[in-house]
């Protein structure tokens, strides 16, 4: 029998380290992700201020308490010029306060994602006027559900049903796709 070098086995036992690590970190985060997984696969979104939720709604709920409407952004796919589209969607700022949250004791915003991304909105940004919405349209069609790479080919943008957008980002970045979550800080 062949005799395996010290070296080898080393390398050998540190990537069985590694992919023992990463298994084990894999089923921590789906764990911890399951109940976003599940409200995306609901088609709801939950919202908590302060750390107390308020509740999980669907988009027509949030509807009632705040009328969608019609606004213009940029989609800016990589490698392709800007494009200006009209989405429709429920403006962040007006959900806010029909939910009574007071929103000079408010610093930011958290949206959260399905998969895992999450991004801070400042207030500033959450209080100019028609700004951030979370829309769930894009020229009349509803967001493509989940993510897809060849997404700016299709006749509607992925990451829906809904997604965060700030309307006077002028190249998309700001934006998360497939909400779950808004958490009022």
């Amino acid at each position: 029998m062949k005799k395996i070098k010290k070296n080898t086995l080393i390398a050998i036992i540190t990537i069985t380290i590694l992919t023992a690590a990463f298994i084990a970190a894999l089923i921590v985060f789906l764990d911890y992700n399951k109940e976003n997984r599940q409200i995306y696969e609901e088609q709801k979104i939950s919202v908590s201020v302060n750390g107390q939720e308020k509740g999980v709604f669907t988009f027509e709920e949030l509807e009632q308490l705040c009328a969608a409407e019609n606004f213009k952004a940029v989609y800016k796919p990589r490698d392709m010029p800007p494009l200006e589209k009209v989405y429709t969607g429920i403006e962040v700022k007006g959900l806010l306060i029909a939910l009574g949250v007071d929103l000079s004791a408010v610093s930011g915003v958290v949206f959260k994602a399905s998969d895992g991304w999450q991004n801070v909105y400042a207030i500033s940004d959450i209080m100019a006027d028609k700004n951030v919405f979370i829309a769930n349209k894009v020229n009349g069609k509803p967001f493509n559900k989940g993510v897809k790479i060849d997404a700016y080919k299709l006749d509607a943008e992925d990451g829906g049903p809904y997604v965060v957008i700030k309307a006077s980002d002028l190249v998309s970045q700001n934006r998360v796709k497939l909400l779950t979550a808004i958490e009022v800080i």
